[in-house]
């Protein structure tokens, strides 16, 4: 039986690119963090919009904020996962979805890390809703992973709910990158990377479930061809 290369091209074909777009983010938060100038206009847009609260926008806001911190975050993986277990009744798509979440938000940890971008001056603003002095600030990870969250949710839909999920994914992601700037607590440029560096991971991490899939289907596929007349497996 001959090996089928079509899983392999799309990887590459996939995972090549998003890599770069990963290497482009990374590199330009190691350039902005350097660039003072920079810094000094994202923080001025931040007291800008710092100066246009409502309560209905702060109460929204701290909300993003508190959904998508880590610990509930946690939570919210664990109920997606069973979720998708129990409408799919397909532990491989319960499993994609874990992997297309957990792996690209523990990269923008590790990106956090090796940029290391202190956050905004969130002590400089007029009104202070969440205080988070010091921490690292490039990319966002509320963002990351509620574009990861969202996304893994679309990746696993099939059909007709697909549509509705990638517009709902959009609302929460643009929701999510606004409220972290109206929160103070991350520059524009902090949770536009996000975006874009969550997008590519997704891209590398599912097309590595594929390939790995279409490895183990074919290596089944030997098995079955592979049985000895009778029914019997000439595998010892």
């Amino acid at each position: 039986m001959g090996t089928d290369i079509r899983p392999r091209i799309l990887f590459v074909r996939t995972a090549i690119p998003a890599t770069a777009v990963i290497l482009a983010v990374i590199a330009s938060g190691l350039v902005l963090k350097s660039l003072p100038w920079w810094t000094s206009a994202e923080m001025d847009a931040l007291r800008r919009v710092n100066m246009a609260h409502t309560p209905q926008l702060d109460w929204f806001a701290l909300g993003i904020n508190w959904l998508f911190a880590p610990p509930v975050a946690a939570m919210l993986v664990l109920v997606g996962t069973g979720a998708i277990l129990l409408a799919t009744r397909r532990p491989g798509a319960s499993i994609r979805f874990l992997l297309i979440v957990a792996i690209p938000t523990l990269g923008a940890a590790v990106i956090k890390l090796l940029v290391h971008r202190p956050r905004p001056d969130i002590p400089s603003l007029s009104n202070i809703l969440v205080l988070e002095p010091g921490g690292l600030s490039f990319p966002s990870g509320h963002t990351s992973f509620a574009v990861c969250f969202v996304v893994g949710f679309v990746v696993v839909a099939a059909g007709r709910r697909r549509p509705l999920l990638i517009g709902a994914a959009a609302v929460v992601v643009l929701a999510t990158a606004a409220s972290r700037v109206y929160l103070g607590v991350h520059y524009p440029s902090d949770v536009v990377a996000s975006i874009v560096y969550s997008i590519a991971a997704v891209a590398v991490v599912d097309a590595a479930w594929l390939l790995v899939m279409a490895h183990w289907t074919e290596r089944r596929s030997g098995r079955y061809t592979g049985a000895a007349p009778g029914g019997a497996s000439d595998a010892r």
